[in-house]
């Protein structure tokens, strides 16, 4: 499969400014405590005691708490849909406090909405009372009994919970959202998808605000075996070095997140009065599977990098932060390949070593973090994992503000994004 690089090699021509930040994961309920505890060294990555992981247990790193926030959502509905409720709500109510934004403020239909959203579970126990009603005399299911009177057992809504975009509308009738929208599934690349979705939609004049955002698969025994069938993770084998958590080796370790971005037209945002914390200046997007057939090749991640780095009009000195989108070799040797020859290396940090794949949220959770976090030269070197690239020295604190994120599927597609920190940054 050849990749395919993104099209468009213009510059943004109507600046789109980012003006409110939300996130909840497994450091944190709000983008601030994320912060802290990365500067910290905290370690978002556990063993998984929620359920039975297996002997070898399994690592995860598991937003524990998220916020509980009022809707009028019906609690079996609100259940079915898990998770993935909360942090999207939390995320979102966050990016719009942080901006300044309340209630009627802008007309609902002005007021865009874009996610990448993963997958969505079931629960073993919405089926039990439909099951144990429907069993034969010796314990088998008796497929008549239960499509005659067993299914009636089951809530009525249940299997629109575990449509991703449910939990969606559900969070956009909540804030009062109406305008352009769109949900996009499942990875990293989802994330970014759904950013410049509302960066179009804010150039075409059709929002006047948007949030664009994303979450994370709920861990549970379904995402695990999921991960383990697509060949993501390893079987878990016990850790006896000292010190060390017990639990599983892995290739990856699965996070839960939401996060969510406010974008707006600068010109709005001046009016306004709204802290602009920076700008969107540039996106990649292309795919092709490695020879594994299952991961975004080399290639694949160059291309995308490369298309941001074009329409950003930018070259590969001019990045201070990247912000990298998995653990993968495939990512880091086409980091290295096009910023191999800078004299001084950009700052790369792999949040993924700590907060765990966060899929869809990744790469906005990245955003929320580079953009928030102005002191990552100076964090813990669990965060910072790979040395810089061509040999170099790390710049140290961004002297241009550029932040390169990139988001990877583990189907082949990736995307990356720059923005630019304006003087409104977070302290």
């Amino acid at each position: 499969m050849k990749a395919i690089p993104d099209s468009s090699s213009s510059p943004l021509t109507d600046r789109i400014v980012i003006t409110g930040l939300g996130a909840v994961c497994s450091l944190g309920n709000s983008v601030m405590e994320i912060g802290r505890g990365l500067r910290s060294g905290k370690s978002g990555i556990e063993e998984i005691t929620d359920f039975d992981a297996g002997e070898s247990g399994f690592l995860a790193a598991q937003a524990k708490n998220p916020p509980a926030i009022k809707t009028d959502i019906h609690p079996q509905l609100a259940r079915s849909m898990g998770k993935h409720l909360s942090l999207l709500l939390a995320s979102t109510e966050e990016a719009l406090c942080s901006a300044g934004i309340r209630p009627a403020m802008f007309d609902p239909q002005d007021m865009g909405f874009f996610a990448g959203m993963g997958m969505v579970d079931y629960h073993v126990e919405d089926l039990l009372p439909a099951v144990l009603k429907s069993l034969s005399r010796g314990g088998d299911l008796d497929y008549d009994k239960f499509f005659f009177s067993g299914c009636q057992e089951i809530y009525p809504l249940w299997p629109l919970g575990m449509l991703n975009n449910v939990a969606f509308c559900q969070a956009a009738i909540h804030f009062g959202l109406r305008g352009e929208n769109c949900v996009f599934s499942p990875h990293g690349d989802a994330g970014i998808q759904a950013v410049a979705e509302a960066v179009k939609v804010l150039e075409e004049g059709k929002a006047k605000v948007a949030l664009a955002g994303g979450v994370s698969e709920e861990i549970s025994p379904l995402s695990l075996a999921r991960a383990r069938l697509k060949g993501l993770l390893r079987p878990p084998e016990r850790q006896s070095g000292a010190g060390s958590p017990k639990g599983a080796t892995a290739e990856i370790v699965l996070g839960e997140g939401g996060a969510m971005l406010v974008l707006e037209p600068m010109s709005g945002a001046v009016d306004r009065g709204a802290n602009i914390l920076a700008r969107v200046v540039g996106f990649g997007f292309s795919c092709e599977k490695d020879h594994r057939g299952r991961f975004a090749s080399e290639r694949a991640i160059f291309s995308a990098i490369e298309g941001a780095l074009s329409q950003a009009e930018l070259d590969p000195t001019r990045i201070d932060l990247i912000m990298l989108g998995s653990l993968s070799q495939n990512e880091l040797e086409a980091v290295r390949k096009i910023f191999g020859m800078a004299l001084e290396a950009p700052i790369m940090v792999a949040t993924a070593k700590t907060l765990g794949e966060a899929f869809a949220a990744g790469p906005i959770l990245n955003t929320a973090i580079g953009l928030s976090s102005p002191d990552l030269a100076a964090s813990p070197q669990d965060i910072r994992p790979y040395p810089p690239p061509g040999g170099g020295a790390p710049r140290g604190p961004s002297n241009t503000g550029r932040v390169l994120i990139n988001g990877i599927s583990y189907e082949g597609r990736c995307a990356s994004m720059i923005v630019e920190k304006t003087a409104g940054e977070i302290k």
